[in-house]
């Protein structure tokens, strides 16, 4: 299930993807077509416009098109800027997840932790949950927890597991 859904995010970037370099062909396009006001090359009246955060999805996609070529700093950028520009949209859980990701990647087991917690604890209804807790449990063996580790994987398994 878990790789059903990072390969639907991972189809979501693509396509993000490929909609942005449409729409920057066809920017450029028209900006070949009708030069710019003011006849001073590189001025650009606009660019504080520029500074906003791009929209959610595309933001979100970008991340995770960076995370999936493991351009981790500017991943975790992208998921950091998600989360506090669009905390409240429907994939914060998920942005927060591939924050712990990242942090696993780098060896930064601690703060897999923090951030695998942080994806539960503010987001438990989200699809990442349980793939939080799961890695939450590697990252605390890696840090050497053992019991702590054990503990994590029994929870998720009572959590998760269907009775019959």
């Amino acid at each position: 299930m878990q790789a059903l859904h990072d390969a639907v995010d991972e189809l979501k970037a693509r396509l993000a993807k490929i909609s942005k370099q449409l729409d920057d062909m066809k920017t450029a396009q028209q900006n070949i077509s009708a030069p710019p006001a003011g006849g001073q090359p590189g001025a650009n009246p606009g660019a504080a416009n520029n500074m906003q955060a791009p929209p959610a999805d595309q933001l979100y996609n970008d991340g995770l098109c960076d995370y999936n070529v493991n351009k981790n700093v500017l991943a975790s950028q992208e998921f950091a800027q998600y989360l506090q520009v669009y905390g409240n949209t429907d994939l914060p859980g998920n942005a927060q997840f591939y924050l712990g990701e990242i942090a696993y990647r780098q060896g930064n087991f601690a703060g897999a932790v923090q951030a695998y917690n942080k994806v539960f604890d503010q987001y438990p209804g989200g699809n990442k949950t349980a793939a939080a807790q799961l890695k939450k449990a590697y990252a605390l063996l890696k840090l050497g927890q053992r019991d702590a580790g054990v503990q994590e994987w029994r929870s998720l398994i009572s959590r998760y597991a269907k009775k019959p």
